[in-house]
């Protein structure tokens, strides 16, 4: 049996949309459509090759990745709170688009009482291609497995076992898109060959922030730099009411010269300033010291943040100050 804790673990499956959802008709072509339910009947390996897994089947949504907006994650959160007593693991289907920012913000307020696993499909049910099944299968294996107790939420995609806060859609279309460029896999899972889910390591940087269920999530800004680029968007999120703004800056953490009055304006007026890098890998630090380098934005009271993507640097950003975190205590949340 692929997993020790298969067989008699209880799973709560929740249905999301995305593609694995979309099945093509007359009425809806290549659009989420199908119930978990009717996924479900679609994917017989699950009895297969986890007999006896106790499956609870709930619909969230029928929502295509790119329409799931934190509101919706708050939502969702709750939603997975209130299985977590009567469930020993969580399966979310969700949207690949959109995926690691859902699944990372799941990671940040639900903490890893019992495993939250997310999958989903590059392919739709009705292509020959479907990766969908056994995604589904490999999550639910995961979920009901002793081997990923206590790592929070986890993304399962291509036999590999991510980290919510390491991983992120590399490719539009292949199979293996998802990947964890700084730290690799957590682990490895196939259960169809028969493969157990196998730990490899530990999740690097991950932390919990509590916010209420009806906390209002406040606007947070991400702006990518680009070469020439000016402060217009700096402005304009501020005039827009930014309650702080993220940067996807050059290599390690630098900006064009053009954009320190815009950085300079937001610290002037509190608003928390973070910087990552629109890299794929690697950290951002206070290095160099020329205009718009990392120690001038140091100096402005600029936080950066290691490892850490953009979508999910706004992500932090948002629920930090939803539970009313600031100043150095803000500070220290992104050096831990």
């Amino acid at each position: 049996m692929p997993s020790e804790n298969a067989g008699s673990a209880r799973v709560a499956t929740v249905f999301t949309g995305g593609t694995i959802a979309v099945s093509a008709n007359k009425v809806a072509k290549n659009v989420p459509v199908l119930s978990g339910r009717e996924i479900l009947e679609r994917v017989p390996e699950i009895a297969q090759y986890l007999p006896g897994l106790k499956l609870q089947v709930h619909d969230f949504a029928t929502l295509p990745g790119p329409h799931i907006s934190p509101e919706m994650m708050l939502t969702l959160a709750s939603f997975v709170r209130a299985l977590l007593e009567h469930s020993d693991g969580i399966v979310i289907t969700h949207g690949t688009d959109s995926m690691e920012e859902c699944a990372y913000f799941l990671d940040l307020v639900i903490g890893d009482r019992i495993p939250v696993v997310f999958t989903g499909s590059m392919h739709p049910a009705t292509d020959a291609a479907w990766d969908g099944g056994q995604n589904l299968v490999d999550a639910c294996a995961v979920a009901a497995s002793g081997a990923f107790q206590k790592m929070g939420t986890l993304v399962v995609m291509a036999g590999q076992v991510h980290a919510a806060s390491e991983v992120t859609k590399s490719h539009t279309m292949k199979d293996d898109t998802f990947r964890s460029p700084d730290f690799g896999p957590l682990g490895t899972v196939n259960t169809l060959k028969l493969d157990a889910p196998k730990r490899i390591r530990e999740p690097h940087r991950r932390m919990n922030l509590s916010i209420g269920e009806d906390a209002d999530l406040p606007y947070v800004e991400l702006i990518k730099t680009y070469s020439g680029m000016d402060d217009m968007l700096f402005v304009a999120a501020l005039k827009a009411g930014a309650s702080g703004i993220v940067i996807e800056a050059m290599g390690q953490g630098n900006v064009p010269p053009g954009v320190v009055n815009g950085i300079s304006r937001a610290r002037e007026m509190n608003v928390p300033v973070v910087i990552t890098t629109r890299c794929l890998a690697g950290p951002v630090r206070p290095y160099y010291a020329y205009e718009g380098a990392g120690r001038e934005l140091e100096k402005l009271g600029c936080i950066f943040a290691p490892y850490l993507s953009g979508p999910k640097a706004r992500i932090k950003l948002m629920l930090a100050t939803a539970a009313g975190i600031e100043g150095e205590a803000l500070r220290a949340l992104w050096e831990a």
